[in-house]
């Protein structure tokens, strides 16, 4: 049960984030659009896991996460930089 509430908390605060920011940063965006977000959002999860299983899901998690690990490394690379030019 613990699960099931955690999914779909999870999932309504994505919707949320995602149909705020799609309404340009207004809260009270249209109820149709919220729900628009939440069924794609759950098409998505329904289709991924039937489409291919486990293997989508890693190709989808790697796919996504490539390009942030690309900007996580910069970033760590440019405080390497700063702190090595900071006075002692």
């Amino acid at each position: 049960m613990l699960v099931l509430v955690f999914f779909v908390t999870s999932s309504d605060s994505g919707s949320l984030v995602v149909d705020t920011i799609c309404a340009g940063g207004k809260v009270d965006a249209p109820m149709v659009q919220r729900v628009f977000w939440c069924s794609f959002e759950g098409l998505i999860a329904i289709a991924l896991p039937l489409g291919g299983g486990l293997a989508s899901l890693q190709a989808l998690a790697i796919s996504t996460g490539f390009p942030f690990e690309i900007v996580t490394v910069a970033m760590c690379y440019c405080i390497y930089q700063g702190l090595r030019t900071e006075p002692v």
